[in-house]
């Protein structure tokens, strides 16, 4: 089933007849409702504008809303398991306008989506399987992703809560924020901007260069922080034989322990900086002349292990 809207040289045309566009509304609306297979795999590209996607009961696939005032075409359309849902755009220009495309999707809850956009806010929320989003100007806000969702933006924020599957997100100018994590294992990366996560996964990884990283985290197997110019703080327990890595230039990092440590401790600051150990007596050893410190021990059986590195920041290890 293939619906499509076409506008072509200043007029409108909708079911097979021309309208000029001045006697409509600079905006087109769209109400749209097809059925679909519950397993459909959803295409989603918009380059302006705002896109809610929501995953709910039922087969069928909904879209109601505005198309972008520059809009040349719209494709809601069905072929086999794949549902395409374009606003088509000119290939050059300058749209400058204001009114962008404001549109709102249905689907079926076990739909899968592949997501694209330019300068375009994407919110996605109540879908079981694999969900990809890729803007290079927008924000992505997800909701109780129960797949693998890998969300990318360059210049826009992320906020997610109620996700579960394996998680990817990747900001370079924005923040990253993710709450009611539940998934196995997640991958956090920002260039310019702060990560805050609370996640019950036990595979962890956070990575930035000019942010800081403040993460909640539960008994975990695997911590990976890095930092060039951004602190990274951590409140967590270790897993027997569990690992963690820490490693920032001219941060701090901070590990607060919930529950006793069973590791071998590796920690250096080879600049300007100190290492405050509250886990046990032991202290760290600092030159006679010029800076830094280190700090080799274990703690508990020995049988996990603690890497921790930075040149010009305090390493400071805590319990609660």
């Amino acid at each position: 089933m293939k619906t499509v809207m076409t506008v072509v040289s200043g007029a409108a045309l909708l079911a097979g007849s021309y309208f000029p566009l001045a006697a409509l509304a600079k905006q087109q609306q769209v109400d749209e409702r097809i059925e679909v297979p519950s397993s459909v795999t959803v295409n989603v590209n918009n380059m302006r504008g705002e896109v809610t996607l929501i995953g709910g009961e039922g087969n069928y696939a909904e879209v109601k809303g505005k198309l972008d005032e520059y809009a040349t075409g719209f494709t809601f359309e069905l072929n086999g398991n794949t549902l395409n849902i374009v606003v088509e755009m000119p290939e050059r220009g300058n749209f400058r306008g204001d009114e962008a495309t404001d549109l709102t999707v249905r689907l079926p809850a076990s739909a899968q989506l592949d997501i694209n956009g330019v300068s375009s806010d994407f919110e996605v929320k109540g879908f079981e399987r694999s969900v990809r989003v890729n803007t290079v100007s927008g924000d992505i806000e997800a909701e109780n992703l129960a797949g693998t969702a890998q969300l990318t933006t360059v210049s826009g924020d992320i906020e997610a809560e109620g996700l579960s599957g394996e998680v990817t997100m990747k900001t370079v100018s924005g923040d990253i924020e993710d709450v009611d994590n539940s998934a196995e294992r997640v991958h956090y990366t920002s260039t310019s901007g702060d990560i805050e996560v609370a996640s019950s996964a036990r595979d962890v990884r956070l990575e930035t260069v000019s942010g800081d990283v403040e993460a909640r985290l539960q008994q975990l197997d695997r911590l990976q922080m890095k930092a060039v110019s951004g602190d990274l703080i951590a409140r967590l327990a270790l897993a027997k034989d569990g690992k963690i890595e820490a490693n920032s230039v001219s941060g701090g990092v901070l590990l607060h322990f919930a529950d006793a440590v069973h590791a071998k401790l590796n920690a250096e600051v080879s600049g300007g900086g100190s290492i405050i150990n509250n886990l046990s007596d032991v202290k760290a050893e600092e030159p006679r002349w010029g800076a830094g410190a280190r700090l080799q021990t274990s703690f508990g059986d020995g049988s996990g292990r603690i890497d921790v590195s930075t040149m010009s920041g305090d390493i400071q290890l805590d319990k609660k």
